[in-house]
């Protein structure tokens, strides 16, 4: 699916989302990434959490404990009580050794979260994303041509 969404109207945008699940996030400097990332961990899980970009701590973690959607989600909520979800920014890394010599693969590897990934490039040959987030920027600031692609 690609659309046009104002970056400030998010709501209008739907992605379900199953537990576990990596997302890979792409798009420039500045085309939303991180925005879109808050948006969904604070939409999906009726939360709010204060979402910043990780580019200088490589990852923010997020848990919620007695997790409730407010979708209902039967996968969700029939499985999950507590919620962590990984929030990775690998814009500063050169390469997958870099990443691994750090030990991320860790959480990749023994997956039962949610993990966002922005720049994912380094991972690509590596982990298969269950869901592809591409932001584009427009002629408008506000807003951007985003395509999921769900695998």
């Amino acid at each position: 699916m690609k659309k046009i969404y104002n970056i400030n109207d998010l709501k209008n945008l739907k992605i379900d989302i199953e537990i576990p699940s990596i997302i890979f996030l792409y798009g420039d400097l500045w085309a939303g990434k991180t925005t879109m990332s808050k948006y969904i961990i604070n939409d999906l899980f009726w939360y709010t959490w204060n979402v910043t970009s990780p580019t200088y701590t490589y990852y923010n973690k997020y848990e919620v404990d007695n997790y409730k959607s407010k979708y209902n989600h039967p996968k969700i909520n029939s499985q999950w009580q507590k919620v962590t979800l990984y929030h990775f920014d690998l814009y500063r890394l050169k390469d997958y050794d870099e990443f691994f010599a750090i030990g991320w693969e860790e959480v990749f590897d023994n997956n039962t979260w949610i993990i966002f990934v922005e720049w994912p490039e380094i991972l690509e040959g590596y982990y298969k994303p269950d869901l592809v987030i591409k932001l584009s920027k427009t002629d408008n600031e506000d807003e951007r041509e985003i395509e999921v692609i769900e695998n």
